[in-house]
């Protein structure tokens, strides 16, 4: 992809002179570049005269950026918190664009809470051109921690092959990044 014009219909001048048909000629370049390039026409009559005129072709690049998001990234809360920082985003695997990248940025937090975030990323090209994409950032909760309590060894019940009423003790249970919700 170019980031010029080509094959531009210019169109013909209308000359005239008393003399009769008076051909014309023009400088166009076979490739314009995004901006604004003058054309200038010239008609010569038979007897040597010349006169000139002056045509615009104004370029504008319409075509937005391309942009291909990092992948998503899973991570794990920061210790004994329910939030995430310092996440490595990586970079775009690829941005390209028929004029040229200006710039390439994200809307990344400091940080990110427990579950699914998104960022999204924005090229613009040098004509102000853009192009988004998402990557999603997802924060998996740590699980507790559980201590049981020692091993218990108790009799069966009195002519039953079964122990009733056993005291299992009480387990230590740490609850890491999450509020405890049963044990």
């Amino acid at each position: 992809v170019l980031c010029a014009a080509t094959n531009v219909d210019l169109a013909t001048p209308v000359v005239s002179d008393n003399c009769g048909p008076t051909p014309s000629t023009n400088n166009a370049p076979a490739s314009y570049p995004v901006g604004t390039t003058v054309v200038i026409w010239t008609a010569r009559d038979a007897n040597g005269n010349t006169a000139t005129c002056p045509q615009t072709v104004i370029v504008k690049d319409t075509q937005p950026p391309q942009i291909t998001c990092p992948l998503d990234v899973s991570v794990s809360p920061d210790a004994g918190t329910n939030i995430a920082t310092g996440v490595n985003l990586g970079v775009p695997l690829a941005t390209n664009d028929n004029c040229g990248i200006l710039t390439v940025t994200n809307d990344a937090p400091a940080f990110y809470p427990l579950g699914t975030n998104v960022v999204q990323w924005t090229a613009v090209d040098l004509s102000g051109n853009t192009n988004t994409c998402t990557q999603r950032v997802i924060v998996g909760g740590q699980p507790p921690i559980i201590i049981c309590p020692a091993d218990v060894r108790v009799n069966a019940n009195p002519g039953a092959c079964v122990a009733t009423d056993v005291n299992l003790g009480t387990p230590t249970v740490i609850a890491t990044n999450c509020s405890l919700v049963s044990v």
